[in-house]
Formats: structure tokens, C-alpha cells, sequence
């Protein structure tokens, strides 16, 4: 008889157990009362989506599209994928269930696991859980200002040492003049980019300046920057959002170098990431504006803004830093 299998969960996948339980509530719970104090409501989206969705709205030269979904043939011939976003599956059912007919704008929050294929990573697996507040009918800057304060505050509350880094990626009509000065100073210098940097200069150059490979660093320290070359509309829409923050004194960093790997995203974006040595640099939650992503899925302008945090990044955090402060306080 042959000897019996021991199974084990696929690559890039992870078990919840029972004593990792309690750092998912808690945080879970602070989202909720967070959701509620800022007049978010909940939505729940289905695991897998129209493929076509994401190939039309995160764009078919993306690494997503190209080489992350989780993309399958059902038993109906349809194609379809695992999500490996929310923001796609929201303005979805915003179309579909005619919540533009509502008044706007419209305040909704998400929780639960999406799929990529990716290398697994210290708190991005395969399988992953991402948060997601969006603010869908509203194009005032201090939208972007009050996202952006949600984001900054789930951190806070948890206890965490983080930075607040943002930038403007401009819009549609001001955003090629600037991809053109940047091609033209990519290509002067393209022997010195990584193989990947030299991939991304044909399909989407922007994508070089969040590089993280060592040889690409100093091409990217002396770019020419996104800022610089604003249309007045972004130019200004950008000062409201700064002064914004400053006005609900949430503290925040320049970061030229924030991009979106996504096609959908305009104007701001930001990023938080870890302020500690153990995880420097490492990203917890990003996005931005996407003013165009309704527009792309159905036709009509409608402007947009949120954020994605991962927390299986946010719990690692947790268990390392604040094990003693939160026995402390019997939150454990």
C-alpha cells in the first residue's frame, strides 16, 4: 500500500488559525466603527469577476493582466478571473445596480482576500486581504484629503510608525507631455536600467520610477518630475489636497516618485509606508484618483477616489511591534 499523502496548503496560500484570530477582529472591528463614524456603507463583491473587467479597466499591459490573475474557463465558456483588486468590482456594481442614481457621492467600504500571482512576499501572499474605502461622485479635493485622513488614522489607531507619501500623477491631457519628457530622458540613460526597468520603458515607463532594483536608483534620483509639468487644473487641484492635510493636520511627504501600476488613476496618489528599520519603506496602503474608471466601464464621467490597505502587512506589524503594549491593555 502506498504511502499516504500529507497535504498541505498550495503555494502562496495561508491558514488563519485560531490564535491569529483576535489581531483579524480587531482590526476588522476598527474598520467598521471607523466606516460608521465617516458615513461609509459596506459592500460585499463575489470572488471572481468578467475577466474582460479587469482587462479593460486595469489595462492589458499591466502585470496584473498580463501575468498575476488567477484566470480560468468556466463550465459555461465563460472567462472569467479571481479578483485581484477591489476597485474594479465597486464601479462595476455601481453601474449595474444604478447607484449613480443615488445621492451622490457615494461612500462605500470593503473588506475580504483577493488572488494574484506573484512571487509570496513577507505579508503578501497569493491569496491576500486587502481593505478598501472609496468615495465614488465627487471630484472636490477634499475628498482626496478625507481618504486620505481615514487612511492615515487606521494606522494611528493601531499604533504604528508610519509615513504618509503623495504626489500628483497628473490627468489625461497633461500626463503624455510629461511621459514624453520622461521617455526621452529614460532613453539617454536606458544601458543603466534593470532588465526589468528596460521592459517597462517599451510597455509603461512611468512604472520605472517605483523601481526598487539597486542599479535603476540613480536614473530615477535625477528624473525629470511629474509635478513640474501639471496642467493648471492638476496643479491646483493638488495645492487644495496639501493644504487640506495641513488644515486637518495629517503630516505627509513628496514622494515624486508614486506612481500607479493601474491605467485608471489621475492626480493624487499616495502611499503609507513603515517608518521602522525592521520593514523600511514597505508598503501598506496605496492608491489615488480615478476619475476615469466609471467613464472606461460605461461611458460616463464620474469622478472617484480611494484606498487599498493589505493587511496581512498591517497584523505582521502587529505582532511584532505591539505584542507588549497591547497585553498591557488586555487586548490579547
Amino acid at each position: 500500500m502506498g504511502k499516504t499523502k500529507n497535504f498541505q496548503t498550495v503555494k502562496g496560500m495561508k491558514d488563519i488559525l485560531p490564535d491569529e484570530q483576535k489581531y483579524w477582529k480587531y482590526i476588522y472591528g476598527l474598520v467598521d466603527n471607523l466606516a460608521r463614524e465617516y458615513g461609509f456603507s459596506r459592500i460585499d463583491l463575489p470572488l471572481v469577476e468578467d475577466t474582460s473587467l479587469y482587462s479593460r479597466s486595469v489595462g492589458t499591459s499591466s502585470e496584473i493582466v498580463e501575468k498575476e490573475m488567477y484566470s480560468f474557463t468556466d463550465k459555461g465558456d465563460s472567462n472569467i478571473s479571481m479578483r485581484p483588486e477591489f476597485t474594479a468590482g465597486i464601479v462595476r456594481s455601481y453601474i449595474e445596480h444604478g447607484m449613480l442614481d443615488k445621492p451622490q457621492p457615494l461612500k462605500l467600504y470593503t473588506t475580504g482576500p483577493c488572488f494574484r500571482y506573484d512571487r509570496p512576499q513577507s505579508g503578501r501572499y497569493r491569496q491576500f486581504h486587502q481593505i478598501n474605502f472609496e468615495i465614488i461622485g465627487e471630484a472636490d479635493p477634499i475628498t482626496d484629503a478625507q481618504i486620505i485622513q481615514i487612511a492615515f488614522k487606521i494606522n494611528q489607531l493601531v499604533g504604528l510608525d508610519v509615513v504618509m507619501q503623495v504626489n500628483s500623477i497628473g490627468c489625461k491631457d497633461c500626463r503624455p507631455d510629461y511621459e514624453k519628457v520622461l521617455k526621452d530622458y529614460l532613453k539617454k540613460h536606458r544601458s543603466k536600467l534593470s532588465e526589468i526597468s528596460k521592459k517597462r520603458f517599451i510597455k509603461n515607463p512611468l512604472r520605472i520610477l517605483d523601481s526598487k532594483e539597486k542599479e535603476d536608483q540613480e536614473v530615477i534620483d535625477n528624473a525629470p518630475q511629474q509635478v513640474d509639468h501639471l496642467c493648471d487644473g492638476c496643479k491646483n487641484h493638488f495645492i487644495q489636497v496639501l493644504e487640506y492635510l495641513d488644515e486637518i493636520e495629517v503630516p505627509y511627504a513628496l514622494n515624486p516618485r508614486i506612481v500607479r501600476g493601474l491605467d485608471y488613476y489621475n492626480d493624487t496618489a499616495f502611499e503609507i509606508v513603515d517608518a521602522s528599520t525592521k520593514w523600511q519603506q514597505d508598503t501598506l496602503l496605496a492608491w489615488g484618483r480615478y476619475d476615469g474608471l466609471v467613464e472606461q466601464l460605461w461611458g460616463k464621467s464620474t469622478p472617484a477616489f480611494g484606498f487599498g490597505l493589505w493587511v496581512e502587512r498591517i497584523i505582521n506589524r502587529i505582532k511584532y511591534f505591539l505584542w507588549a503594549v497591547w497585553s498591557d491593555h488586555k487586548l490579547i
